[in-house]
């Protein structure tokens, strides 16, 4: 990639996970999540939305990128991570507004 675009090579890496073996692995995010939620609001007696299950993912990763960050080190994995998570988010929501 030349310098206009770096960085979207993240994206990229995300978009594989999502399409690739993951999503064969796990399903399509909606089931997954909502699979996900059922376990957190079993253990917790919170319930989220299968939007807000892939949000506090997504804060997961957020908190990992910052404190690799505070202590001068890069997660590249987190950034690639949390990038999936949000395309996970979209597909979800494009499988919502289908129906």
């Amino acid at each position: 990639m030349n310098m206009e675009t770096n960085g979207a090579e993240v994206l990229l890496e995300a978009y594989d996970l999502i399409t690739g073996d993951r999503h064969q692995a796990y399903a399509h995010p909606y089931d997954d999540y909502t699979q996900t939620r059922d376990i957190f609001e079993a253990f917790t007696g919170i319930h989220l939305t299968v939007e807000q299950a892939i949000l506090f993912m997504v804060a997961v990763k957020m908190s990992r990128l910052k404190t690799s960050m505070e202590r001068g080190s890069w997660s590249h994995d987190s950034l690639v991570d949390a990038c999936g998570y949000l395309g996970c988010l979209s597909m979800v929501k494009e499988t919502n507004w289908n129906k």
